[in-house]
C-alpha cells in the first residue's frame, strides 16, 4: 500500500508565499581518555602453564613492572595468591630490587618448569606457587597474610581474573588459558579497572630486571571505531545510515534514542577490519534530533570500543513550500493558456521514496465563479509535459513522475512546478482567487 503525504495549504495564490527552512548542523566530537602510569609497582603480566607443553602445570610466572622514576626495594614484600573465592592462599616472600622503568620476574620453581624460564627469573618461587584460571594475585609491601575483600593499606596492587570474586573496579580481568597470558596494555598503566587494564596475549612476553629501562618499546593496538568523515548519510524523514570503520574483524551495532541514554539498539552486524560498514536506522520520527553511538567487539570478544555520543536530525515529513511566484498576473479572457495566468511553485518533497506528484485547485471566486476543472494544468518538467486539472477540488487521475528531477545536493527533493490557467471567454474583469493542494506518494 502506498503511503500518502499531503500538504493542503489554503492560500490566495496571487500573493507570494515564502517559507524559510532551517538547516540543522550536527557537530561530531571524539572523546578520548588516557590512563596514567601508576605511581607504584604493578602486577604487569600473568602466565599459567603451557610453555612446557599442553597440559603442563609448572610454567607459572608473574611479571612485576616499576613505572616510577626510582628504584624500589622488594625486600620482605610478598606475592599472595588466592583461589577465585578468596581461599586456599599461598604467599611468596620477595627479595631484591626493581629498577625504575623495569621488570621483576617471579617464576614457579617446579620440577618440570622450563629451564630457560627458570634462568630468566629474578626470583624462583616455591613449587607451591601454582596459578589457576580463576585466581587473585596480590602484591603486598609486607609479608603479612591478607584477607581478600578486607581493607588492607599494605596492598600495593592486585588483579582478579576469570571468575574471581575479588578484583579492581567493576569487572575482573579476562581469564588466563594455557599458553596465553594477561598483560597490562600499555605496560604500567592503571585505571583501577582490571577488565580495562588487562588484555589476553596470544604470545606471552616475560621480562626480567635485565630488560632495563626503555627496553620495552613494543605496544599493542587496541580495537578502535572510526566514524566516517560524514558519519550520518542518506538522512530521510524516518531513516538514516550510520557509516564507520573498525580496525578489527568482529561485530558492531548502533545504540540510538532521543537522548544519550539511547534506549534503542540495532541488530549486531559483522564487520571486516578497516572496511566501511553502514548500519541503517529505520522507523525514526520526522524532524527529530537523535543521539547515537557505535559499539564494536572483536571476534575473540576480549576487546571492545564505544564511539563518542553524536547527534543528527531527521528531515521533516511531507512537503514544504519554499516559494510561490506569480509569473503572469494578468490574463485575457480568450480561452488560451498563452494569454492566461501562470505561477511557479518551488517545493521540497522530504521523503525521497515519494516520486509521484498531483495538484488540485478549488473553483475561483471573484466577479464571476470560474471552474478550475478544465481550465488549469501543471508541469514538473518546465512545460515539456502537462497534466490537466479535471474537476474542482479533486486530484486528477494523471500524475507527474518527479523521480530524478532533483539535481540539488540539499536534503529532500527540490521540485519546481509550473501552473497555468486559461480564462474562459466572456469572463468579467476583476480580481480572482482560489486555494490549492499538493499531494505526493
Amino acid at each position: 500500500m502506498k503511503t500518502r503525504r499531503m500538504n493542503k495549504v489554503p492560500a490566495i495564490i496571487v500573493a507570494g508565499v515564502f517559507l524559510v527552512l532551517g538547516v540543522a548542523v550536527c557537530a561530531f566530537t571524539t572523546n578520548s581518555a588516557l590512563a596514567a602510569l601508576a605511581n607504584h609497582v604493578v602486577v604487569n603480566e600473568i602466565h599459567i602453564d603451557g610453555q612446557s607443553g599442553t597440559g603442563g602445570s609448572e610454567d607459572d610466572w608473574v611479571e612485576l613492572y616499576n613505572p616510577t622514576a626510582s628504584l624500589v626495594s622488594l625486600d620482605d614484600w610478598s606475592l599472595q595468591r588466592f583461589s577465585s573465592t578468596g581461599s586456599t592462599t599461598y604467599s611468596q616472600v620477595l627479595s631484591g630490587t626493581i629498577p625504575a622503568g623495569s621488570y621483576f620476574l617471579v617464576v614457579r620453581n617446579g620440577a618440570s618448569t622450563t629451564l630457560s624460564l627458570k634462568n630468566m627469573a629474578d626470583l624462583l618461587a616455591n613449587d607451591s606457587f601454582s596459578l589457576a584460571t580463576n585466581n587473585i594475585v596480590y602484591l603486598v609491601n609486607d609479608s603479612i597474610d591478607i584477607t581478600p575483600g578486607s581493607p588492607t593499606p599494605n596492598i600495593v596492587d592486585f588483579v582478579g581474573f576469570g571468575n574471581a570474586n575479588y578484583y579492581e573496579g567493576a569487572t575482573s580481568a579476562p581469564s588466563v588459558s594455557e599458553e596465553k597470558s594477561i598483560s597490562r596494555v600499555p605496560n604500567g598503566e592503571d585505571t583501577d579497572e582490571n577488565f580495562i587494564d588487562f588484555v589476553r596475549q596470544d604470545i606471552p612476553s616475560p621480562e626480567n630486571s635485565s630488560s632495563g629501562s626503555g627496553s620495552d618499546v613494543g605496544g599493542t593496538v587496541l580495537l578502535t571505531i572510526t566514524l566516517d568523515s560524514e558519519p550520518v548519510q542518506n538522512i530521510g524523514s524516518q531513516s538514516a545510515n550510520i557509516v564507520f570503520q573498525v580496525n578489527s574483524d568482529g561485530s558492531a551495532l548502533v545504540e540510538y534514542g532521543l537522548d544519550d541514554t539511547y534506549g534503542n539498539t540495532t541488530v549486531a552486524a559483522a564487520v571486516t577490519e578497516n572496511t566501511t560498514t553502514i548500519i541503517n536506522l529505520s522507523g525514526l520520527e520526522c524532524d527529530t534530533a537523535y543521539h547515537f553511538r557505535v559499539s564494536a567487539e572483536n571476534i575473540a570478544m576480549d576487546d571492545s570500543d564505544l564511539s563518542a555520543d553524536a547527534v543528527f536530525a531527521t528531515l521533516p515529513c511531507g512537503i514544504s513550500l519554499d516559494a510561490l511566484t506569480m509569473t503572469e498576473s494578468a490574463a485575457k479572457a480568450n480561452d488560451t493558456y498563452t494569454n492566461g495566468w501562470e505561477w511557479q511553485f518551488d517545493i521540497t518533497v522530504w521523503n525521497l521514496d515519494e516520486t509521484i506528484l498531483k495538484m488540485k485547485f478549488n473553483s475561483w471566486s471573484g466577479p464571476d465563479v470560474l471552474d478550475a476543472g478544465g481550465n488549469m494544468r501543471f508541469s514538473t518538467d518546465n512545460g515539456a509535459s502537462w497534466f490537466g486539472i479535471t474537476d474542482n477540488d479533486v486530484y486528477p487521475e494523471s500524475e507527474a513522475d518527479i523521480s530524478g528531477l532533483d539535481t540539488s545536493t540539499d536534503p529532500g527533493r527540490q521540485v519546481t512546478v509550473l501552473v497555468q490557467m486559461k480564462v474562459p471567454a466572456y469572463t468579467l474583469t476583476g480580481y480572482y482567487n482560489s486555494s490549492y493542494g499538493i499531494l505526493t506518494e
